[in-house]
């Protein structure tokens, strides 16, 4: 005799095939009686719900955009679920929700497969993708913090050498922001030196750079060498607040990557003065540096100005030498000036990788960025599936070493960072 839960299902039979109409736990007793009495064998049954996934229809983004799309899903309470998204072979995901985007208009057919112990269920949806116009370059300048250093020219938006030809631009800080993003938007090739060691600048784009499996996916143009390689960090717009947040920034593994020498570093760079030779005509422009060791480094760069190698082609006196923010507003008043937004004295923190750059050489060169090389502050890997910020940093303190003497070069004027375009080649490769 078989019963399931006590009750009689089925009886002459040795043979019994148990079939569930609902989730639940089952005992399925089977019992047997012959002359010499009765016995019975337990099975216990749990019948788990049905895995049913549902996904929306009718979805539609705009390409280089990210759509997220959350199934509904019914099923067994498991901690063990697993979920794969898929566009026909090519798995696109693995996670309940997915980030979707494409760099390519066009209609796109999107499979989720959800598992849980020997179950599984999958569904499908239609996603179009449609046609939009962007800016292949990160023109909107959203931070622009340089260090300073013998001869950097903060108010540069162009290119350093042409500093007499219309490409100083001092300014407020804010003012500033604004004219460079406007500049780069019309030019993404117009650069900013961000000077010395700790100097940065952060850049956002007008789209999300797609993450392409196997491909690199944004090209900066800048002046480095290659024993100075600027620090990458990403940053994807998670929450969609238009700003990066400081939990939203990931830095991209490169041949320096763990090479620091000083995790933690600092310097505080303070504006000191400006010694003005009337009679020569000429200026001597001085800041003080000391960092944040046990036994600090310190030091005072002077920077020589004569005027008359000085002034622009409009008649104006250039702003290189000068600490950031500060410029002389009139020649013949010889007034110095700190413009609003801009401070005295600022620190600049981050990680140090000291470095011999003897005989390395500083040019104009392409540094190729795999998003997939993201890693988190642990240095572990990150799954994006797109960026919108971008922030370059100089994390190099460069020494040279002359008769077997290192000598400090991180203030030296050859030996600066500048920073041109930002560049998507999904759409580069498009036009």
């Amino acid at each position: 005799t078989w019963l399931v839960n006590g009750k009689e299902v089925s009886s002459g039979e040795t043979y019994y095939m148990f079939t569930a109409t609902e989730p639940g736990n089952f005992i399925v007793t089977l019992r047997a009686t012959n002359k010499g009495g009765t016995n019975e064998q337990l099975f216990k049954i749990l019948v788990e719900e049905p895995i049913a996934v549902t996904l929306e229809n009718g979805l539609s983004t705009p390409m280089c955009k990210v759509l997220s799309i959350k199934p509904a899903i019914t099923g067994p309470e498991r901690d063990d679920y697993e979920y794969e998204w898929a566009i026909g072979d090519s798995i696109i995901g693995q996670t309940e929700t997915l980030e979707f985007i494409a760099v390519n208009a066009g209609d796109y057919t999107l499979t989720l497969t959800a598992k849980a112990g020997k179950q599984s269920s999958s569904a499908n949806c239609q996603v179009k993708v449609e046609e939009a116009e962007y800016i292949d370059n990160a023109y909107n300048v959203l931070e622009y913090y340089p260090s300073p250093a013998q001869g950097h020219n903060w108010s540069i938006i162009g290119t350093s050498s042409n500093w007499k030809y219309g490409y100083e631009h001092p300014l407020s800080y804010t003012e500033f922001l604004a004219k460079a993003t406007e500049l780069k938007k019309e030019n993404g090739y117009q650069g900013l030196i961000i000077g010395s060691w700790g100097g940065y600048a952060t850049f956002q784009f007008d789209h999300t750079i797609a993450d392409v499996p196997g491909k690199t996916d944004l090209e900066i143009n800048a002046t480095y060498a290659n024993a100075d390689v600027p620090t990458v960090y990403v940053g994807y717009d998670r929450n969609q607040n238009g700003k990066p947040d400081e939990d939203e920034w990931y830095e991209i593994k490169n041949n320096d990557y763990g090479m620091e020498d000083i995790p933690e570093y600092e310097i505080t760079f303070t504006y000191l003065k400006i010694d003005i030779v009337t009679n020569e005509k000429k200026a001597n422009i001085y800041f003080g540096w000391k960092d944040n060791q046990e036994t600090p480094q310190e030091g005072e760069v002077a920077y020589n100005m004569t005027y008359k190698k000085a002034l622009t082609i409009e008649g104006t006196l250039s702003t290189k030498g000068f600490f950031p923010g500060y410029y002389m507003k009139d020649k013949e008043s010889k007034e110095v000036v700190l413009l609003d937004g801009w401070k005295s004295s600022f620190s600049r923190k981050g990680k140090r990788i000291t470095k011999d750059v003897t005989g390395s050489v500083y040019r104009y060169q392409k540094l190729n960025v795999d998003i997939a090389m993201a890693v988190n502050t642990k240095g572990e890997p990150v799954d994006l599936p797109g960026i919108d910020f971008v922030k370059v940093r100089k994390s190099v303190y460069p020494f040279v070493e002359e008769k077997g003497v290192k000598k400090d070069f991180n203030m030296d004027e050859k030996r600066m960072i500048e920073v041109n375009s930002i560049i998507d080649k999904h759409l580069i490769l498009k036009k």
